[in-house]
């Protein structure tokens, strides 16, 4: 366990070591710093505080995965929290404190609520494969979402199984040593074998959409209004889908380094010189990292809940 730890933490840093140096290589300071002082700050301001919405859209979708019993407000809550978390501690623990903070506000069982987050972040991998594949045919990059196109084809195929052969998956089940995890598996079973129905994918897949778009669009904000580059639409989509596929990564706590280099590698293919395309990725992951965390580590604060908990749960998942 401690090595395969030692191994991934060096994995982690070797990736964002080599993203920074890609980011700052070569750049002049000057220019950067000239660069962000041109920047319309009331585009901004209202920028930031657009990109609630987005946030917004996550509570409601969140909410209906739970069959609208926790509400809006505790789901935006708990959403908040997980982003702060993810944007502080490395490995996604955020995710794993949602969970928790959804079992302590609703009384959901821990299983229900991991499930939960299993739907939300899988349509979100379905949604930035089917992005990233418009961007990769468009820049010829056909090859940069292979991996992520396996494993969603990989969990689509596992739950096809599950439909399929229930009993062979629960007897697969009942073997698993970690006793938390059987118990994650067995709900996600019933819920595939159940509540899986034709509406419950495509209203999922709707409340996706939006809450997509809504995150783009700040994306678009950042590009277009605050940092004023000549991008056509279809350019700002490009570095969006390239960013978030960066912001996806296991890395760095909020993908520091990895997503400002994303940003300036898919605005170089659209001609945008590093100055510009650094200041850019910098301002932009500002709007998604400050506010966001501010205001999910007072939510993590009045919570009451303890991440060295939460972290012996997640090892308690891995084993």
């Amino acid at each position: 366990m401690l090595v395969k730890k030692a191994a991934s933490l060096l994995v982690r840093l070797v990736l964002v070591g080599a993203c920074l140096i890609y980011a700052f290589w070569g750049l002049d300071f000057n220019d950067l710093w000239d660069t962000l002082l041109r920047y319309d700050h009331t585009a901004l301001f209202w920028t930031t505080v657009f990109s609630f919405f987005g946030y917004g859209a996550m509570a409601l979708r969140l909410d209906f995965l739970s069959g609208f019993k926790a509400g809006p407000w505790t789901c935006f809550k708990a959403f908040l929290m997980s982003m702060a978390v993810n944007n502080i501690v490395p490995a996604k623990l955020g995710e794993l404190a949602k969970a928790f903070y959804l079992r302590r506000e609703c009384k959901f069982s821990l299983s229900r609520s991991i499930s939960m987050v299993f739907w939300e972040r899988f349509f979100d991998l379905n949604a930035i494969l089917a992005m990233g594949m418009v961007v990769a045919f468009y820049f010829d990059l056909k090859m940069a979402f292979v991996p992520l196109g396996a494993a969603v084809a990989g969990i689509w195929v596992s739950l096809w199984v599950v439909r399929r052969y229930p009993y062979f998956v629960g007897r697969i089940i009942e073997k698993v040593p970690s006793e938390r995890l059987t118990e994650f598996l067995a709900e996600l079973k019933l819920q595939v074998l159940h509540g899986v129905t034709p509406g419950f994918m495509s209203l999922l897949g709707l409340y996706t959409v939006v809450c997509w778009i809504l995150y783009a669009a700040s994306t678009f904000l950042v590009l277009l209004w605050v940092a004023g580059l000549p991008l056509t639409y279809g350019h700002a989509a490009a570095v969006f889908v390239i960013s978030s596929f960066g912001m996806a990564m296991p890395s760095s706590p909020g993908a520091l380094g990895v997503f400002e280099a994303a940003v300036v590698f898919s605005l170089g293919l659209l001609g945008v010189d590093r100055a510009q395309a650094l200041a850019a990725g910098l301002v932009l992951h500002m709007v998604q990292f400050i506010p966001v965390t501010v205001a999910g580590l007072l939510v993590l604060a009045k919570s009451g809940l303890k991440l060295s908990k939460i972290r012996e749960s997640e090892e308690g998942l891995d084993t």
